[in-house]
């Protein structure tokens, strides 16, 4: 009994679709209006998922780091009175990493100073962001750089302080042009002057997806941090930046406030520092989501008006089929039957649409290349399988709900007054 009741209403899904497509075969203009209201309303859903996706798996690639992340920065004095207040303190130092390292709430404080220095290439000089690297910081850029040519530093640059350093391509490409080379590899154990020293190119990097914050890496000079400290900055300069990642990073906003109260204090009570967490990825996120459920309630919208569209098609074939109707209701088709068929139809007419506005949705897909470049790498159009999943949950879920008057109004009718109907 269960496989016969499985059977009848698999045949009267089998038949409604059946249907469905032979109504829109003999009523082509009609079908086509009444699905383009679903279809564009699909289109811009996925468009703008498409776009939702990238972002998302841009931030999601970079959460472990930026979550348990405090970034420090020396804060700059507004009137006389911080300014003497302040002048306590050391400011900010290199030696800060090495104390806060100490910190039971610290996981570890990667070692780096940066600088704006000039850089010589030719009769041209750029001012360029030189960073001094050990091995752990070092890590921590190779996370969105790669090497092209040449090699990264070895254990013995960063322990004896010699002068090498790693270039940026762009940069490269500079001394390319100043010394009229020809080959990018020929860079390599040539000499560049930085500041009032010469070092060696033993690498050059680019970013590992070519649009990825383009213009962070455009002027960047890598060096081992001992050769910044020897030769440029000094043993404990102020060192431009200072990253803390956190021993716990789902506690990260109490921690952070618990380990500039250390840094306050080793700075003689003094706060002369500014710090950031990444509260602003939560702020991001819910700026996505607030777009996101803007984006979908215009979607449905224009859904809704699409699947009014077929449910007036639905009305006008139930006019045409009252015949049709009584006289498979004669022969013994059930009132669910009936009903299963037209619901089906419905549901088909909306798939249809709802297929066609999902591969017109995909377009910037096309232009990833266009997006990547104009959003400097933040936003590759990406559609996630959950995406996709609730796209076609909707659309279904539209047919199936539009579908319900049309398909009760057919279901209920008398079979001997649809046999009458002329």
């Amino acid at each position: 009994m269960k496989q016969s009741i499985i059977g009848i209403l698999f045949q009267a899904v089998y038949v409604g679709i059946v249907m469905s497509f032979i109504e829109m075969r003999s009523h082509i203009m009609r079908s086509v209006l009444s699905i383009l209201g679903v279809m564009l309303g699909v289109a811009s859903l996925v468009a703008m998922l498409t776009l939702v996706g990238g972002i998302d798996v841009f931030i999601n690639e970079r959460m472990d780091k930026w979550t348990g992340s405090v970034w420090f920065w020396k804060k700059y004095s507004t009137n006389d009175k911080e300014r003497i207040q302040w002048s306590k303190s050391p400011g900010l130092k290199f030696s800060d990493g090495e104390h806060l390292s100490n910190n039971q709430y610290v996981k570890v404080v990667p070692r780096s100073i940066q600088k704006s220095i000039q850089a010589v290439f030719g009769n041209q000089t750029i001012y360029c962001r030189v960073s001094g690297v050990d091995s752990i910081s070092l890590e921590s850029e190779k996370e969105q750089i790669t090497i092209v040519y040449g090699s990264w530093f070895t254990n013995n640059d960063y322990q004896s302080g010699k002068k090498h350093c790693i270039l940026s391509v762009f940069l490269a490409e500079k001394y390319m042009k100043a010394y009229k080379l020809t080959e990018t590899a020929s860079l390599i154990n040539k000499n560049i002057q930085i500041g009032d020293n010469e070092f060696i190119i033993r690498g050059i990097v680019a970013p590992k997806k070519r649009y990825e914050s383009s213009r962070h890496f455009e002027k960047m000079i890598l060096i081992p941090l001992l050769s910044m400290q020897k030769h440029i900055s000094g043993f404990n300069p102020d060192p431009g930046s200072m990253e803390v990642q956190v021993s716990d990073a789902k506690n990260v906003k109490q921690l952070s406030k618990l380990i500039a109260s250390a840094l306050a204090a080793h700075h003689r009570g003094v706060e002369d520092f500014e710090y950031r967490t990444a509260d602003w990825i939560d702020k991001v996120t819910s700026m996505l989501n607030n777009v996101s459920i803007l984006m979908t309630i215009i979607s449905v919208m224009t859904l809704t008006i699409g699947g009014l569209s077929i449910m007036n098609v639905m009305l006008s074939s139930i006019a045409e089929r009252i015949r049709e109707i009584g006289i498979r209701k004669a022969l013994g088709v059930t009132n669910i039957q009936i009903f299963i068929q037209f619901i089906a139809e419905t549901t088909t007419l909306s798939l249809t649409g709802g297929i066609a506005g999902f591969v017109l949705g995909l377009a910037p897909l096309l232009f990833k290349s266009a997006i990547l470049q104009s959003t400097q790498g933040s936003i590759e159009p990406t559609i996630l399988p959950l995406h996709i999943l609730f796209t076609f949950a909707l659309v279904t879920g539209l047919g199936i709900l539009f579908g319900l008057y049309p398909a009760i109004k057919a279901s209920r009718m008398d079979p001997v007054d649809a046999l009458r109907y002329e």
